[in-house]
């Protein structure tokens, strides 16, 4: 009898998979397999982030630490100023061009008295005369300005020549802007009016830098001040503070930020521990020269280089918007910062002088 023939009859498996015979089902790694390909990436991935968390963790330590000095040096004095020799090459040139030249020590400030110390010199006849003060920057001293105080005498000024607190020959630990200062400016005037007659009401301030924020404080607060010379000044020394780290560290503004305020805040607090005054502190927080400059009330020039790196001219912007009625701006192109090789007086010397002449001859006459 034949044989039946028989039929293929798919499995049941096949069937319900609805894949065809014959093919075979895919492999699906099992998690021990993911696991055993994946793990030496992922203990590289691991170490490769532990090594960048710690590189990193170094640089903001780093950056931290040599930020917070830095500030700390800007915003606090250290006795900053030239040698002995420069200042006796002062002495020297002032007495061969005046008829007084005398030394000025008094106590400067109330909030914290110091022996501070201030040339003064005239012509003669100083109570006839009107008074220049000049008010150099951070790091400077009075010896800074031979040149412009032999000008002004040989035009018949008196000339009154401060080492700010902190500077020179002068005590003091701390600088603040003007808050400070301006005490110990009023103290100088005030004894120099009692010594030498000088008259409080025909003044003058020719200032440099940081000593245009002490200007502004003083001006501020006296109607004695007739013209007000401002040369490289800033609006903001929190903000210069950060300029002047980024450019000496290339640290990133996040961390100098945090570093400046942090510089400041132990400024005050070293205020507030070594005078107890809650007032001097506040007076350093809120340091404010476009404030100053908007209760100024006499004809102000102010002076920048173009080429300034020290205080590029983006912050002083502020402080030209501010300008009282009869102020003018003296924009100087090439010249560089108050005090230093590029100053505007050296790149642009006859220019700077007839400006200077005038401005001063203007609203503070010898002979009125």
């Amino acid at each position: 009898m034949p044989a039946r023939p028989t039929s293929a009859v798919p499995s049941r498996s096949s069937a319900s998979s609805g894949r065809k015979p014959g093919r075979s089902a895919p492999r699906t790694a099992s998690p021990r397999r993911l696991s055993a390909l994946l793990f030496p990436l992922s203990r590289a991935v691991r170490r490769f982030f532990s090594v960048l968390s710690a590189a990193a963790a170094l640089f903001v330590a780093g950056s931290w630490i040599a930020s917070r000095r830095l500030a700390a040096r800007l915003v606090s004095a250290t006795g900053l100023g030239p040698t002995a020799d420069r200042r006796k090459e002062l002495l020297a040139a002032l007495s061969n061009a005046a008829n007084l030249v005398e030394e000025l020590r008094h106590a400067g400030s109330p909030l914290d008295p110091v022996e501070l110390v201030a040339t003064f010199a005239s012509p003669g006849e100083p109570d006839r005369r009107p008074t220049l003060l000049f008010l150099h920057g951070k790091g400077g001293a009075a010896s800074e300005w031979e040149e412009d105080a032999l000008r002004a005498i040989a035009l018949g000024y008196n000339v009154l020549l401060p080492d700010l607190r902190g500077h020179g020959l002068s005590g003091g630990r701390y600088m603040t802007f003007g808050f400070l200062e301006k005490d110990d400016l009023a103290n100088a005037i005030a004894m120099a009016r009692e010594r030498w007659k000088i008259d409080p009401h025909r003044l003058g301030v020719h200032s440099c830098s940081a000593g245009s924020s002490i200007a502004l404080s003083l001006a501020a607060d006296r109607t004695g001040i007739r013209a007000l010379w401002l040369e490289s000044p800033f609006a903001d020394p929190r903000e210069m503070a950060r300029h002047y780290l980024s450019a000496a560290t290339h640290i990133p503004s996040l961390f100098l930020s945090l570093a400046t305020r942090w510089a400041v805040a132990q400024t005050v607090w070293g205020v507030k521990r070594d005078l107890g005054l809650e007032s001097a502190a506040g007076g350093l927080e809120r340091a404010d020269p476009v404030a100053a400059l908007e209760r100024v009330r006499c004809p102000v020039l102010l002076v920048y280089g173009e080429e300034d790196r020290l205080v590029p001219p983006r912050f002083v912007e502020r402080l030209i918007e501010a300008l009282p009625p009869g102020s003018a701006v003296f924009r100087a192109p090439g010249a560089g910062h108050c005090h230093h090789p590029n100053e505007p007086a050296a790149v642009l010397r006859e220019e700077y002088r007839r400006r200077w002449t005038e401005f001063f001859d203007r609203h503070l006459p010898v002979s009125g």
